[in-house]
């Protein structure tokens, strides 16, 4: 059902609202459990006034008069941006996983160091130094559009949480962000995928400072994992519901075996850094954005090669290197 303020309820008592953001698919979309005059929240979009005022409209249109608790995914800013705005002191408890605390405040508060430290990574990476000068710096944008807040509940997964009138299991699935989580609902099979399991793409699986060592691999389980619960709808963070998570998982496995195997050869003809790989893999971009992601997911894939023993990493204080096994 859509209402007049944009909200589709997706199943009983659960609210989808599509929010603007400047990347991805143009949205994001988080999700309004109700439970009588309160009401909880997965997810809060960017710190901008049009989606903090959708939020409040849509929580008052399902009839809620508090939100009593914010649970946030992962904090990249399209899904954590907002949290300081409706969670903290007198405001609503933010639940979010304990490898996610430790990102928040280099990222978005005190930037300098893990900007030395992006810029050292890109360095060694192959990156050119001008590059690296404007691609270490590109992180300081985004700390305008999110608004921090202290954790109320950290996260291990396993947990359960009453979200409105349901009671959801949360799964840690780490790969897109350390501390990603899921959250499931048993009893009627509904999952909510975050950017875990998305219906068209696949999300951006990176190495860098702020990352697991091994993140595909991690990805590539938590999709495993996911689909054996066999949901019978995912509600993903970006674009439409869909059905058959086997059959997605399966499609999204192909397309990572088919990157490593595009690198394998890569590297054979003697491409040796991480940004070589990326260029050669999606070629020149002009996007600062895209660029560091085409860097990082390219490291994530030569990562899990190597501890695959598919490939040789060589590192040293100013470069690592990639080399046939």
């Amino acid at each position: 059902m859509l209402t007049e303020h944009g909200l589709t309820e997706v199943v009983d008592g659960v609210f989808e609202l599509r929010l603007p953001i400047p990347f991805e698919d143009g949205l994001v979309n988080v999700f309004l459990f109700a439970d009588g005059d309160e009401a909880d929240l997965l997810d809060c979009g960017m710190n901008s006034d049009e989606s903090v005022d959708a939020i409040k409209q849509a929580i008052a249109h399902i009839g809620g008069r508090r939100l009593r608790r914010l649970v946030v995914t992962h904090i990249h800013p399209d899904h954590y941006g907002a949290a300081g705005t409706f969670a903290g002191e007198g405001l609503a408890d933010l639940y979010i996983h304990r490898l996610e605390v430790p990102l928040v405040h280099p990222r978005y508060v005190e930037l300098e160091q893990l900007v030395k430290e992006v810029r050292t990574y890109l360095l060694v990476n192959g990156v050119p130094p001008g590059d690296s000068e404007v691609l270490s710096n590109s992180q300081r944008a985004l700390s305008q559009v999110v608004k921090t807040a202290e954790p109320s509940v950290q996260l291990d997964g396993a947990e359960s949480l009453q979200m409105g009138r349901r009671t959801l299991r949360v799964e840690w699935t780490p790969g897109h962000s350390p501390g990603h989580i899921c959250l499931y609902d048993r009893r009627d099979s509904l999952l909510f995928a975050g950017d875990h399991m998305l219906p068209e793409l696949s999300p951006n699986i990176g190495l860098h400072p702020q990352s697991t060592p091994d993140p595909l691999h991690e990805y590539l389980d938590g999709l495993r994992r996911l689909a054996a619960y066999e949901p019978e709808l995912i509600l993903p963070s970006h674009g439409r519901p869909f059905t058959d998570a086997p059959a997605r998982v399966k499609v999204l496995e192909a397309h990572h075996r088919r990157r490593l195997e595009q690198i394998v050869e890569i590297v054979g003809h003697g491409k040796q850094t991480g940004w070589e790989v990326a260029l050669e893999l999606w070629g020149p971009r002009e996007n600062l954005y895209e660029k560091r992601l085409a860097l990082q997911e390219a490291l994530a894939h030569l990562q899990a090669l190597a501890v695959d023993d598919r490939v040789e990493k060589s590192v040293t204080p100013e470069s690592v290197r990639w080399t046939p096994a």
